[in-house]
């Protein structure tokens, strides 16, 4: 089933793949920059004029950035294509303005220097708040994803200065033109070699780059990398293809359109403390209502009444045999199930596969301690819509005292630990 294959692909290699690459938004005003020597070849001008360049952004105060990024990422065993949109404008005074456009959806962050404002136009929901000193906010959703590329957005500036640490080499090819917004941009092309510093494994890197010949600020950038690029998958090789165009390229900007930094609300959107789907808001609200009567059954027609386990603190846990975080998280669960099993947690697991075999085979070879339950669309319509892993607990009075999409380790042992079932940290040396 291909849309849960996806699913299973972004939730586990997605967001590491882009941990790992550079979002690289750049910018275009004129600059005092030394011009490079008629293309002699020489590796170390070459390497010494790219500097100049990388400087540019690192002094850069006020900017205004916009950058079209297409991104293709070739596994063993996976392929990925993504395209994202970003501007990103930074004036004095605190004033600031960032927006982003991908497959997550399109998110922006306004200050006018005294109030900043976040929207998201999925969930059609934004926040208003006083503008820090210290500068735009770090995001703090954790259902809206696609407001995290806001924190890219953000770093762009930062983000291109830092490309001198990957840079070994560098030498000078023949220039080239670039179509941006439909005129002919004349640039200095640069292809350098590198590789990731530090890492553990080898990385290889390499980015070409066009600077505009006028200006010295680059308008387009292209990056290699192969190699162990998932940390998890040290033996799996990938190949990504990274091209970012800048159609709109300023540096130290004097002046911005009046209305830059100002924010209108769409007339559907409404103000709310935190951005949050209707997902999880239901999610949440589950907390401290009555856990519903229902009846599991095992593949072999074995039956428990969860309503019959009252007296003691139950944990149902969600997944699906396609769900590749639920199958992850399965080592973290049975250490937590080893610490609470003599102190009289009942774990249940309850599978959405689509057929109940699937789940009961992949539980029988993996000799998983706790029982398995096959969901149905009846029992599964009691609980709140959700995405998996999902957990909930409930305690012996069978109320719901945590209800959460996604394994947080951190925040289910706490829940644990506030029915006297776990210690707030790991035990470091469980029982067998």
């Amino acid at each position: 089933m291909p849309d849960r294959f996806q699913q299973a692909l972004t939730g586990s290699r997605y967001c590491s793949l882009l941990f790992l690459t550079l979002t690289l938004s750049l910018v275009c005003r004129a600059q005092t920059t030394a011009a490079p020597s008629e293309h002699s070849g020489a590796s170390s001008d070459a390497l010494s004029f790219l500097n100049q360049v990388f400087e540019l952004y690192a002094r850069a105060s006020s900017y205004h950035i916009e950058s079209v990024e297409e991104m293709h990422v070739n596994g063993d065993f996976s392929r990925l294509w993504t395209r994202s949109m970003t501007i990103s404008i930074a004036a004095h005074g605190n004033q600031y303005r960032f927006e982003t456009r991908g497959d997550h959806g399109s998110g922006v962050q306004i200050s006018d220097g005294n109030t900043e404002w976040i929207y998201y136009a999925p969930f059609r929901q934004y926040t208003q708040q006083p503008t820090r000193s210290a500068g735009p906010s770090r995001i703090q959703s954790q259902t809206a994803t696609g407001l995290y590329s806001l924190m890219r957005a953000q770093r762009t500036v930062k983000d291109l200065s830092s490309v001198q640490k990957l840079v070994r080499s560098a030498r000078y090819v023949p220039d080239e033109k670039v179509e941006l917004s439909g005129k002919q941009i004349t640039c200095t092309v640069i292809k350098t070699e590198g590789e990731i510093p530090g890492s553990s494994v080898h990385i290889t890197t390499r980015f070409t780059f066009w600077i505009d010949k006028q200006t010295k600020v680059i308008r387009k950038m292209a990056q290699h990398r192969e190699g162990a690029l998932h940390p998890a998958e040290p033996d799996v090789n990938y190949e990504m293809e990274q091209d970012t165009l800048f159609p709109v390229a300023e540096l130290q900007v004097m002046s911005f359109p009046e209305r830059t930094f100002t924010f209108e609300p769409p007339m559907t959107a409404s103000l709310v403390k935190e951005v949050e789907d209707r997902v999880s808001a239901g999610i949440r609200r589950f907390v401290g209502s009555i856990a519903p009567a229902i009846t599991l059954k095992t593949v072999d027609g074995k039956e428990i009444s969860v309503q019959s386990l009252q007296g003691k603190p139950v944990l149902l846990d969600f997944w699906a045999t396609w769900c590749a975080p639920c199958v992850e998280s399965l080592p973290a669960i049975e250490k937590l199930y080893r610490e609470t099993v003599n102190r009289g947690l009942v774990l249940l697991s309850i599978d959405e596969d689509e057929e109940a075999k699937t789940a009961s085979e992949f539980w029988a070879k993996h000799k998983e301690p706790w029982p398995n339950f096959h969901g149905n669309t009846e029992m599964l319509s009691q609980f709140p819509e959700h995405g998996i892993p999902f957990f909930v607990l409930i305690d012996a009075s069978g109320h719901v005292v945590f209800s959460d999409a996604g394994l947080d380790e951190d925040e289910l042992r706490t829940a644990l630990a506030s029915l006297d079932l776990v210690s707030a940290q790991p035990s470091k040396s469980p029982s067998p």
